[in-house]
Formats: structure tokens, C-alpha cells, sequence
């Protein structure tokens, strides 16, 4: 399984405290069967603000310490973007996935209600870039008006929602919208935003309750064979 989406790597965000916290964290995660982890730290302009080279320097620190631990679990850098971050189109390259240059995490905000948030998304789609949406069932724009989702599968976007939203750690509204995405197909990843151990991994568990809504093979591709393809650079056909 590959987790696309957590904030794994001490030091940048509101994700792992230190260096410890992040190996326990990830032992976990192996744990649960769990092979690959995309360390996704947030660009917030004005409040989380870590370099591309930093990103790479806190990974490569833990990547290490995995492999001295014998952790068997790849990580792969990433970073989520908030959609209303001051970056140019140069920076957001050096934040894109595994740094393919091509599929970015962007991020609505939670309480806000963004002007021209399709606008902005589209941009990246005008510069070559691929959105991927994350978790935007806990985003009060898409709370208002669910069925946007549809609009956005038909333009190309992909929609990652969170594990914890399908299993009602964010309220019944949120769980409502993420189950209708996922039996309406609108879904292609599944990831645990992971902060801390209170906010851990918990794929062992989501993965029993999405083979009851979508099925095995579906749940097969939420939780590993779609993020599998964009490393490998594939288009999704989902």
C-alpha cells in the first residue's frame, strides 16, 4: 500500500515533532503493510514556508534513519500546496510529487470560501501541471456544493480523500460526502494525512470498510495501484 499524503518529516510543519516521533510513526505504518509514503509538507505563504531544499534534506535524514532501523518503507518527497500560496509556476516544479513536474497536492481551506479557487486550480492546468486535490470533503467550498467534485473528474482533476473522513473523525457531513465520492467513482486516492500519533496511520482499518463500499479490486487502487501509476508517471484510468 502507498500513503500520497502525510506530514511525516519533522521540522517543516504541524506533522512529526522530531525525528523519533517520524520512526514511530512509520513502524507503524510498515506495520499495517504499508510500503511507500509520500512526505507531503505544507506551503502555507505566512506560515509554512520550507524550501524544496529542505524537503529534501529532512527526507533524505529520515530516509536514513528508516534504513539504519530496518524499516522497510520508501519515502517520496512532495509537498501540499495551499491553493492561495504566493508561489510562482517556477517553485511549485520543485513541489510537485516525487518531482515529476507534473501532479501537484493542492489544498481549499477548511473555513474559508476562496475567491476564484477553479480559477486558480485551472492555472496549474494551463501550466502542464495535474492537480490533485486533497481531502477536499473537510473543505467548507465543497461542503456547500458536493457535486463541484463532478465538474472537477470531468477537467482532469484527481480527488484524494482522507481515510479519517471515510471513518467519521471529522463529523457525519464529512463522512456523508466522502462515502457518496467514493461509490460515485469520483475518488482516486486514499490517503491518512498522518500528523501524529494521535493522527496516525490507520489503513488497516479503512481498508476493511472500503472493500465494503467499493469492493477489493477498487480498494486495491485507492490504497496503492493509482499512486503506483503516478510514480511510474501512468495516466489513471479510473
Amino acid at each position: 500500500m502507498i500513503d500520497i499524503h502525510t506530514h511525516i518529516l519533522p521540522n517543516l510543519d504541524d506533522g512529526a515533532k522530531d525525528i523519533e516521533a517520524a520512526i514511530n510513526l512509520l513502524r507503524e505504518a510498515k506495520r499495517q503493510g504499508i510500503t511507500t509514503v509520500f512526505a507531503t509538507p505544507h506551503i502555507l505563504t505566512g506560515l509554512y514556508q520550507p524550501t524544496a531544499k529542505k524537503i529534501k534534506q529532512e527526507l533524505n535524514i529520515l530516509q536514513d534513519r528508516l534504513d539504519q532501523e530496518d524499516i522497510d518503507i520508501t519515502l517520496i518527497r512532495g509537498a501540499e500546496v495551499g491553493i492561495e500560496s504566493d508561489i510562482t509556476p517556477d517553485e511549485v516544479m520543485n513541489y510537485t510529487l516525487n518531482g515529476s513536474g507534473k501532479y501537484i497536492l493542492l489544498e481549499l481551506p477548511f473555513v474559508a470560501y476562496p475567491l476564484n479557487y477553479d480559477e486558480k486550480i485551472f492555472k496549474f492546468q494551463t501550466k502542464g501541471f495535474t492537480p490533485i486535490v486533497a481531502h477536499p470533503e473537510r473543505a467548507f467550498s465543497i461542503i456547500k456544493n458536493p457535486d463541484k467534485l463532478k465538474e472537477w473528474k470531468k477537467r482532469g482533476i484527481l480527488i484524494q480523500i482522507n481515510s479519517k473522513s471515510i471513518m467519521g473523525r471529522y463529523g457525519k457531513m464529512v463522512t456523508n460526502i466522502a462515502i457518496k465520492a467514493l461509490k460515485d467513482g469520483l475518488v482516486d486516492f486514499v490517503a491518512s494525512d498522518t500528523h501524529n500519533s494521535e493522527w496516525g496511520f490507520d489503513f488497516d482499518v479503512v481498508r476493511t470498510v472500503l472493500e465494503q463500499l467499493v469492493g477489493r479490486p477498487k480498494t486495491d487502487e485507492l490504497l496503492g495501484q493509482n499512486a503506483q501509476r503516478l510514480l511510474l508517471s501512468e495516466m489513471l484510468n479510473v
